[in-house]
């Protein structure tokens, strides 16, 4: 996907990037999702070919919507990388 494809939605002091729809394929009794290499270098990851990407995943439930939040960091760092309040 082109970045120039990528539709920007801005929510108060917050960017959404929309990377589009994607298919989640069973492996075994779990599911998987790709992360697109653009994503995670906008998020600071080096996506070389030797290196390691971590995320810590969390269920966010809300009044309105209940999603999944996923935050890539480098095992290197001591913490993953945090979002800017509001």
């Amino acid at each position: 996907m082109s970045i120039n494809n990528m539709k920007n939605v801005s929510k108060q002091e917050q960017t959404v990037v929309n990377f589009g729809e994607k298919n989640i394929p069973r492996q075994n009794y779990s599911r998987v999702i790709t992360l697109d290499k653009k994503l995670l270098n906008a998020c600071g990851c080096d996506v070389s070919p030797d290196s390691e990407i971590r995320a810590k995943v969390e269920l966010v439930k809300g009044k309105k919507e209940d999603f999944i939040k996923v935050t890539p960091f480098c095992p290197d760092d001591a913490e993953p990388i945090q979002e800017k309040e509001p």
